[in-house]
C-alpha cells in the first residue's frame, strides 16, 4: 500500500512524497525537470516487496510547494534530504531521472555515508563537458513564450515508438509546471558546473541506465567511475518506455549496492 506524506524542506517549502514497502534498505526515486513522482509508479510497485521505496515531488513540482525564488540543484537536493530525515533513513540508494541525476549527486554530497549508491536514468551523458549553450538557448525560448517552448522541448524527449499513453500522461504534467519553476530549474542545471568535482569526491557505486543509441561521453563517465548501461527504447523516459529492462538493470544494481 502506498502512503502519501509531506514534510517541510529546509526553507519551509512543503514537499509531498509517497512511501511503499518496508525494510532497512531504502530506494529513493527523484524525477526530472518539470516531472513528478508518479513517473516512478512501475518502479515503486516492482521493488516495494524487497525495499522501502520513496518517490518524491521536488519543490515546485507535482504537489509540492512553489514558495522558492531560486531553483538550484542543491536546494532541490535539500528537499530529498528533508524527506530522508523525516523517514529516519540511514541507508539509501538514490535513483534520479534526467535533472534528478544531478540532484541525486548533491544529495549524496549532503548526506554522506547515508547514501550507499546512485543510479541515473537517462542522465549525465556529458558530465565532463558541461556546455551552457544548450541551456541558454532553451532558457531564452522559455522566457519568451513559456507554453509553446515548454511543449516543444517536452515533445522532443519522445520518439515515434513512445506509447501514446506514456506521451500524453507525461507531457501534460510537465507542461503544467509553473513557468518560474521551469525556467528556474533549467537555470539551476546550467549553473551546476561543479558536478564532476562532486562526483569525484564520492566513493560509492554509480550506475547510469540510458536510452538505446544515446550519445554518451563514455570516457568521461569512466574517469568519474560511472558505469553505463542501456535499455532498448530510444526515448528519454527509460523507466516508463521500457520498464521491464530498466527494472532488471536497476534490480541488479541495487543487489550490489546494498
Amino acid at each position: 500500500m502506498t502512503t502519501r506524506r509531506s514534510v517541510f524542506s529546509s526553507d519551509g517549502v512543503p514537499i509531498v512524497y509517497d512511501v511503499q514497502g518496508r525494510g532497512p534498505d531504502t530506494v529513493v526515486f527523484v524525477h526530472g525537470w518539470t516531472c513528478n513522482r508518479s513517473h516512478w509508479q512501475a518502479q515503486m510497485e516492482a521493488f516495494s516487496d524487497r525495499y522501502r521505496t520513496i518517490a518524491i515531488d521536488l519543490g515546485g513540482h507535482g504537489e509540492s510547494g512553489t514558495e522558492r525564488t531560486e531553483w538550484t540543484m542543491p536546494s532541490l537536493a535539500r528537499d530529498v534530504a528533508a524527506v530522508l530525515d523525516q523517514e529516519m533513513v540511514e541507508k539509501a540508494v538514490v535513483v534520479g531521472h534526467s535533472m534528478g541525476g544531478r540532484v541525486m549527486v548533491h544529495v549524496a554530497e549532503q548526506l554522506g555515508h547515508r547514501i550507499v549508491g546512485l543510479v541515473g536514468a537517462d542522465t549525465l551523458k556529458f558530465v565532463r563537458s558541461h556546455s551552457m549553450d544548450g541551456y541558454v538557448k532553451t532558457i531564452r525560448a522559455l522566457e519568451s513564450y513559456y507554453a509553446v517552448a515548454a511543449r516543444g522541448f517536452v515533445e522532443s524527449m519522445f520518439t515515434g515508438d513512445t506509447p501514446e499513453s506514456v506521451r500524453a500522461t507525461i507531457a501534460e504534467g510537465m507542461i503544467g509546471t509553473p513557468a518560474a519553476v521551469g525556467i528556474g530549474a533549467m537555470t539551476g542545471m546550467m549553473n551546476d558546473d561543479g558536478l564532476p568535482g562532486l562526483i569525484e569526491g564520492l566513493n560509492i557505486p554509480f550506475v547510469v541506465i540510458n536510452s538505446h543509441g544515446s550519445s554518451v561521453d563514455t570516457d568521461g563517465a569512466g574517469e568519474l567511475g560511472i558505469s553505463i548501461q542501456f535499455v532498448t527504447t530510444k526515448g528519454h523516459f527509460v523507466m516508463n518506455e521500457d520498464p521491464e529492462t530498466f527494472n532488471r538493470l536497476l534490480g541488479e544494481a541495487l543487489e550490489k549496492m546494498f
